[in-house]
């Protein structure tokens, strides 16, 4: 390893045949950017053989979404803004639909707070353990986005869509054991418990067949409906582009990082 390079936007682990995936941008709160994304898809591509995933953040977080200053530093150029968003947000379905295709269990471990387009790593995954002291929010409309990462696409056959589109209207911030009533999350504990009650969790799935998760997950993202889970990401897709153009969105960003940048 070079000393002098950056750490990994991503860390893969191995524990026997349990692979673990951490997202490493603490210091940004595990913002996600094109560098991460790519890394995140090649690392789940290289868990094809793994018996569980389990992912996860590094720090505090576990993903605060789409980095607000990536996006913001390219606000007065339309055509850079709209390419950087398609750059993201295809990268984000691309990492979705990379966990979904693995033939293992996959868990996210949800180590700290969930925000915008990080929930799909979540919805993504199979089984979601997550902190007492986390919280999920959408910020989509305090920033005047369009939802991304599976909130349309994914979460409405968890909660329902009438429970999905009050949630990001409202932009209501979900604590854990909100988040398990709704039933967006499996499990909840608290942190100091957090590593045993993963360890347990991925001891419990010691003697099934992985595949079944994969025959699971494909069967249920097929439904009953004519559109595929891919599909639907495109279509969140087309819309997050569209609205984040507009110069209403580019104000808000404006304003969401003026009192970050003056606090230095």
């Amino acid at each position: 390893m070079n000393p002098g390079a950056p750490p990994s936007p991503v860390l893969v682990s191995r524990d026997g045949d349990v692979a673990r995936i951490t997202l490493n941008r603490p210091g940004h709160g595990n913002a996600l950017e094109p560098g991460l994304l790519h890394a995140l898809c090649a690392a789940i591509g290289d868990c094809h053989d793994a018996r569980a995933v389990v992912l996860t953040g590094a720090g505090r977080a576990f993903s605060s979404g789409g980095d607000i200053r990536e996006f913001h530093a390219r606000a007065d150029n339309v055509a850079s803004l709209q390419a950087f968003g398609d750059t993201v947000v295809s990268s984000l379905n691309r990492a979705i639909l990379a966990l979904r295709d693995l033939p293992c269990p996959t868990i996210a471990a949800i180590n700290g707070p969930v925000t915008g387009g990080s929930i799909g790593l979540v919805l993504g995954c199979d089984i979601a353990l997550m902190s007492r002291e986390a919280f999920i929010q959408p910020y989509y409309a305090k920033m005047g986005f369009a939802p991304d990462g599976g909130w349309t696409a994914l979460l409405p056959a968890r909660i329902g869509s009438g429970r999905t589109a009050s949630w990001l209207a409202l932009d209501s911030r979900i604590d854990a054991d909100t988040a398990l009533a709704m039933g967006v999350v499996d499990r909840i504990c608290a942190s100091d418990d957090f590593t045993d009650q993963l360890a347990a969790l991925i001891h419990e799935l010691d003697d099934h067949d992985p595949q079944t998760a994969l025959a699971s997950r494909q069967l249920l993202d097929a439904g009953d409906s004519s559109h595929t889970l891919a599909d639907r990401l495109e279509r969140e897709l087309d819309s997050f582009k569209r609205m984040l153009v507009r110069p209403e969105t580019r104000q808000r960003m404006a304003a969401f990082l003026a009192p970050r940048e003056a606090a230095g």
